[in-house]
């Protein structure tokens, strides 16, 4: 009856031990899911490209019917950077070429227009302003679960600075960068 007894304590204590540790993995998992929230987390990662990277945020640019809100763009001697952050959580379901990428949060499904054709007209419009130059596409997602084919310029926001870094080949000259830089802070 003692071991009995003894047994049954042993399966509470660890029975215990997995709540306990299973709600300290939620606790550090909502924690990371809050300050990937700050809508200024991206620009923190950016901020600590260095002394090549000039981080501009909502740079405004013309379109074809309109303005639109660039939110951040980094000019850099290995090009500019063009940088689509997406603020949806849940799981992001798709393709690169979809229109459309699904959204899956609990039992709600959702759909959203394929971020990388946004960042693509961002791209163009950029271009029509500051000319030819070479561009670096990347879309970002700081809360949500990545699960679709997006390729490799779709990212969560722990690989952004890793992801900006691999580009070490020289494109642009201190002149052009300088009137880059001029030309979209005017904006």
């Amino acid at each position: 009856m003692a071991e009995n007894f003894l047994t049954a304590y042993w399966i509470k204590i660890f029975a215990s031990l997995i709540v306990f540790v299973g709600l300290i993995a939620l606790f550090i998992r909502q924690s990371r899911n809050q300050a990937n929230a700050d809508p200024q987390a991206v620009v923190k990662v950016l901020s600590q490209l260095g002394e090549d990277y000039t981080v501009l945020s909502n740079v405004v640019v013309p379109a074809d019917r309109g303005m639109f809100d660039v939110g951040n763009v980094v000019v850099s001697p290995y090009g500019v950077f063009v940088i689509t952050v997406k603020q949806t959580v849940g799981k992001i379901f798709g393709r690169e070429g979809d229109s459309d990428w699904e959204v899956k949060s609990g039992r709600m499904n959702d759909f959203i227009p394929n971020p990388l054709w946004e960042n693509r007209k961002h791209v163009n419009a950029l271009e029509k302003l500051i000319g030819p130059v070479f561009f670096i596409s990347i879309v970002v997602f700081p809360r949500a679960v990545l699960k679709g084919r997006f390729g490799s310029n779709v990212i969560r926001l722990n690989l952004l600075k890793q992801k900006v870094l691999q580009n070490k080949t020289s494109r642009l000259s201190v002149d052009r960068r300088d009137e880059i830089l001029k030309t979209l802070r005017k904006r």
